[in-house]
């Protein structure tokens, strides 16, 4: 019984030990809010309500504040002026989605509505200040740091959002003529519509360098009509113009800009949606003409000279003159001055040989006696050169002759002037090696003046010719003759040619007929005899025949009448069956056909 009891009193201790009362916080019930803050827009942030926008969304967002245990916050927009304080707002709105969400959305309408119902005035800018406002019912937290600052401008005159449809975005290069007037770049958009119809919409076009501050333009068009059109026609001069005064001096090297337009109605002013890039290439075209030249002096007629890629604003031609005629200008247009393309000439600047000038000039005589010369005008230094020296061409490398040491390459593995821009020949190659051309009898001085020697090699592709960047031109099959072709006749697109040293008749005049593939052994051959001269006797039957370079394939061929040969010209013809001999001139361009 004595233990009995005992056991009940130790329980009822630990019963009263155990049972410990704990105290509750009544006033927060556990609750608290955590800090949060803004997240945009961002501090003195400039709002510029749009009249003819009414319907634009404005969103403010925040992060979240969390909760202590479990009652989720709502939140509320608060602004009051900046001379006031954030606790006695001027306007408030609570946040998305009855409070709970931590962005508020507006309607441009929403906010202008809530600062005239304060009587702020249309068009006036007020400075406000703003924060968010969370609670939790018992808690009431401000986004952390000071009150964040907004100047919002009450609507008055606006315009519509508007888009910008040409020339479109591009970074690829569009080539101008910047001494045309007759050529023009056509700038459109979208239509604007005033939010105040008394105040039409007026345009202006602002161009920075590309990354640039619309805010402090290079340059600015005003639209057709007085700016009321919504497009507008820039001459390429007018532009090249605008682009020089803004610096961009050197003609040659493309300008990378962006454009875009501002439309203004009364004191509102809003830029397109977007911005466009725009990269623009002045093509400076200069030609060569006169007395001495084969285009005379007729301007239609003058020859496009070729663009020196290495030497921005220098061009150069291989061509024969003939001196004793009046001598020769440089043109930048197939037009003399006067005309509608607004050309310049360019001759030399009296009593001081090798200097150009475009005003006063006179004509370039005093070069030396006719024959083939490599001219140059280098216009942005404005200097000339007429050199009899390069104008040559000729291969050089260890597949040649020559090796690699150009003094010995000419005349034995030169090439023949076929005419303006144009040379061929015929070099024996090595297989294995490797070789280029050039016009002079010494290297060029990397970066040198643009009166050295210029040479030639393998462009991006089979048939592209290089000389900046430029490959060797390998051998490519066995050792032997080859047919050389150095081709600037598309000053744009120089090109080379490198075939075998044969000629075959092809024909149904012939043993062979029309069957050109490689294996038909029965195709006459011609003998190359020096000189571009080639000649065979054989027999043939009446019918037709051509002349290919090479079997199996039609890409360069010669036909042609009256003695005279082109490539792809008409068939020949032989008129009766009987052994002849054929001659075939590639420098001169002939061929004969006899009867024996």
């Amino acid at each position: 019984m004595k233990n009995k009891i005992l056991y009940t009193l130790l329980a009822v201790v630990a019963i009263a030990f155990g049972c410990k009362k704990t105290e509750f916080d009544e006033v927060s019930k556990g609750e608290a809010l955590g800090a949060f803050a803004i997240a945009a827009p961002v501090n003195n942030t400039m709002l510029v309500l749009n009249s003819a926008t009414p319907s634009n969304k404005i969103t403010f967002s925040w992060t979240a504040a969390t909760p202590g245990v479990s009652t989720k916050p709502t939140y509320k927009f608060v602004a009051a002026l900046k001379t006031g304080s954030i606790d006695v707002p001027l306007i408030e709105f609570p946040s998305d989605n009855a409070g709970t969400s931590t962005t508020l959305t507006l309607t441009q309408k929403q906010l202008d509505d809530a600062l005239k119902a304060k009587s702020i005035a249309d068009g006036a800018k007020v400075d406000l200040i703003w924060a968010i406002q969370a609670t939790n019912g018992n808690v009431k937290v401000v986004t952390t740091g000071t009150a964040m600052n907004i100047a919002i401008t009450r609507m008055g005159d606006g315009v519509t959002n508007f888009l910008l449809y040409g020339p479109v975005s591009s970074n690829t290069s569009l080539v101008i003529n910047p001494n045309s007037t007759t050529d023009f770049l056509n700038f459109k958009w979208q239509k604007s519509f005033p939010g105040v119809a008394a105040n039409l919409v007026k345009y202006q076009i602002k161009f920075v360098a590309k990354g640039g501050n619309f805010a402090s333009p290079l340059f600015t068009y005003t639209s057709n009509n007085n700016g009321l059109d919504s497009a507008l026609a820039v001459g390429y001069k007018d532009i090249s113009d605008k682009l020089s005064a803004a610096g961009f001096t050197d003609q040659a090297t493309p300008v990378a800009l962006q454009w875009t337009v501002e439309a203004t109605s009364g004191n509102f002013k809003k830029t397109a949606d977007y911005v466009n890039d725009l990269v623009i290439t002045r093509e400076v075209k200069i030609f060569l003409v006169g007395g001495d030249t084969p285009a005379s002096w007729t301007a239609e007629n003058a020859l496009p000279m070729i663009a020196d890629v290495s030497n921005p604003g220098t061009f150069y031609i291989y061509v024969k003159l003939n001196a004793g005629n009046g001598g020769l200008k440089f043109l930048n247009q197939q037009q003399w001055p006067g005309g509608s393309l607004n050309a310049s000439d360019w001759g030399m600047k009296p009593g001081s040989p090798g200097d150009a000038v475009v005003d006063n000039e006179v004509n370039i005589e005093n070069y030396g006696p006719s024959g083939v010369y490599r001219v140059t005008f280098d216009q942005k230094n404005l200097k000339y050169y007429v050199q009899a020296n390069y104008g040559r061409m000729g291969a050089v490398g260890g597949a040649t002759a020559a090796g690699w040491n150009p003094p010995n390459i000419f005349p034995s593995q030169g090439l023949n002037f076929m005419g303006t821009n144009k040379f061929m020949g015929f070099v024996n190659l090595t297989a294995g090696q490797e070789w280029k051309m050039i016009d002079g009898a010494e290297w060029p001085n990397g970066g040198g003046p643009v009166s050295q020697s210029r040479d030639y090699g393998k462009g991006t592709a089979d048939g592209v010719l290089a000389e900046t960047n430029e490959s060797n031109f390998p051998v490519v099959g066995p050792s032997g003759l080859r047919r050389i072709i150095w081709d600037g006749t598309d000053i744009k697109n120089l090109k080379y040619s490198v075939t075998d040293g044969t000629i075959f008749l092809v024909g149904n005049a012939t043993a062979g007929g029309w069957d050109n593939s490689a294996g038909n052994a029965a195709l006459p051959a011609m003998t190359y005899s020096g000189n571009g001269k080639w000649t065979v006797t054989t027999a043939m039957t009446a019918g037709e025949f051509k002349f290919i370079v090479t079997k199996g394939s039609w890409d360069y061929n010669y036909g042609g009448k009256a003695g005279a040969i082109a490539e792809g010209g008409d068939n020949l013809m032989i008129a009766t069956a009987g052994s002849y001999t054929i001659t075939l001139d590639e420098y001169n361009r002939t061929y004969t056909i006899t009867k024996n």
